[in-house]
């Protein structure tokens, strides 16, 4: 498992089983520390490891017990986009927030990517285990993938709750220094909140010449560092200019702490939402974001590249929904309408 920063999500398979073997060596350090207890990854990682060494409880062979620690490690990237896409960090989450939704989601996910019925089924084998475990520690009242099971394949996605403007606005007063240029820019952009909240100037391009098209950020703190540019649209542009730059710190949305940024504007903004009753997640914003292009006119290929989802099909199952049929057709049309 891994926050949202370090996803483990890379173009080389090789790669990204070797990025999940040293993190959940690293979360091991720590379950075993009990830094973790009671948390899912702190579950998880005891699983894991449990399966290096044979066990007359379940007898599984070393060829099973291989087979169920590569689906681990792909059930664990798969959370870490479930959890994302709810604006969560899954090393935060409790063993019993992994729940009937969470694992919906997570067979939709794997949908997404492509992969087979087949394949999904042999990780849900080594999920099932990993749930009892969990269950079996008493973390849990109830195992979700034989909840899911018995229910079968069909989806439930949540409710979006999109923020109103003026909502966006009043929050944005409420937060100080340059965080109340946050929410505004989160709308401008669709960003996540981490990959934003850590942009510096020197990220921009163009700002000389301030007037969309000229103008690009470029997102280095984002999922699996996977470094990706956007062209910024006029009301991102217009914010960045009203913006004062510090000369202690390089980060656009800066501060006088020692690390130069809001290093936790999620939480900050969890508490002011409250203040003022903002009536959404900050996180929601990025889906405002994503809807209002997609009925703007904007392909649901150039929507997915913007916003960084990892699949098109995952745009298309989260937002598709908030469309008209018509809006639909037009978002299927062409790949390259937006910026």
């Amino acid at each position: 498992m891994t926050s949202n920063s370090e996803s483990l999500r890379t173009t080389s398979k090789r790669v990204t089983e070797k990025k999940a073997r040293e993190r959940i060596k690293e979360l091991k350090g720590k379950a075993e520390r009990g830094e973790t207890d009671w948390l899912f990854h702190a579950g998880f990682t005891s699983f894991y490891d449990s399966l290096d060494h044979f066990d007359e409880n379940h007898g599984w062979s070393e060829q099973t017990r291989i087979r169920y620690q590569t689906s681990l490690r792909q059930i664990g990237l798969t959370l870490i986009d479930v959890f994302e896409e709810r604006g969560e960090d899954i090393e935060l989450a409790g063993a019993w927030e992994v729940d009937l939704k969470t694992v919906t989601e997570f067979v939709a996910m794997r949908k997404d990517q492509g992969v087979s019925v087949a394949t999904i089924n042999r990780d849900f084998t080594a999920f099932n285990h990993l749930m009892s475990h969990i269950r079996n520690l008493e973390w849990i009242e109830m195992n979700p993938v034989l909840q899911f099971e018995k229910q079968g394949m069909k989806e439930n996605l949540p409710d979006i709750a999109l923020p109103t403007e003026a909502a966006i606005q009043k929050l944005g007063q409420r937060a100080p220094g340059t965080l109340a240029f946050f929410p505004g820019f989160l709308d401008a952009t669709g960003g996540r909140v981490t990959e934003l909240s850590m942009i510096k100037w020197s990220d921009l391009n163009g700002m000389d010449r301030p007037v969309e098209g000229n103008v690009t950020l470029t997102l280095r703190h984002t999922k699996g560092r996977k470094v990706r540019t956007i062209t910024l649209r006029q009301q991102a542009i217009d914010i960045l200019t009203q913006i004062r730059r510090s000369n202690r710190s390089p980060y656009v949305f800066c501060n006088k702490t020692e690390d130069g940024f809001y290093r936790s504007a999620a939480n900050l903004f969890g508490d002011y939402a409250q203040e003022t009753g903002f009536g959404a997640r900050l996180h929601d914003i990025r889906h405002k974001f994503a809807i209002e292009r997609l009925k703007e006119g904007w392909s649901v290929y150039c929507v997915q590249r913007y916003i960084g989802h990892g699949s098109v099909k995952t745009t298309e199952r989260y937002y598709f929904r908030y469309l008209s049929q018509e809006q639909q057709e037009v978002a299927n049309a062409d790949g390259n309408v937006g910026l």
